[in-house]
């Protein structure tokens, strides 16, 4: 019978380095509104028509002019090892004493002996990420600006469908008020 191993890259107490997590936000000025807090569209008609800007609105608040955007700057960050485990072939480490009962975890393939590595490793995770990020506001963006454009078309036409039905009962009501009216004389007359 042959026993299998796992190499373990990093001996507990080595000083190391740690891509560190990297993760920001800031709140940038709305890119669809400028701020304004409104969009206005130009129907092909050429009639133009102002809605809320839904990309700095959250949820059923009103719009803010403003979007919270991500953005990654890993860099190394020292890292010594107090702990380490293995799930499958997965090797983590953790700065936590051995019996901590809480604590969190790093994967080995975001730690390195040298902090030159570790900041090749940074560079190339920033502009992986942040092209992720950017790719995903871009989505996000053309995805709102389609239903804003389905939101005016959906509201034109139902503006337009009321109007018609408030001409109806308009028209049905002076009906109404024409048989009162003939009723009335006729009964006087």
């Amino acid at each position: 019978m042959v026993a299998a191993s796992i190499p373990i890259p990093f001996a507990l107490g080595q000083a190391l380095w740690w891509v560190g997590s990297g993760y920001q936000e800031e709140w940038i000025v709305c890119p669809e509104c400028c701020g304004t807090k409104a969009i206005t569209m130009v129907r092909g008609d050429g009639t133009a028509v102002s809605v809320h800007c839904v990309a700095c609105a959250v949820g059923f608040e009103p719009p803010t002019g403003k979007v919270k955007r991500i953005f990654y700057q890993h860099r190394p960050t020292p890292f010594v090892p107090r702990r380490v485990e293995i799930r499958g072939q997965e090797i983590l480490y953790s700065t936590s004493d051995p019996d901590a009962q809480c604590y969190s975890s790093v994967p080995a393939s975001l730690l390195f002996a040298s902090k030159e590595a570790c900041q090749a490793a940074c560079d190339a995770l920033n502009a992986e990420r942040t092209k992720h990020e950017e790719e995903r506001a871009i989505a996000m963006l053309a995805s709102t600006r389609r239903g804003l454009a389905w939101s005016v078309h959906y509201w034109g036409r139902l503006v337009k469908e009321l109007e018609r039905h408030l001409a109806q009962a308009r028209a049905r009501l002076a009906v109404c008020k024409e048989k009162e009216k003939s009723k009335g004389k006729t009964a006087s007359g």
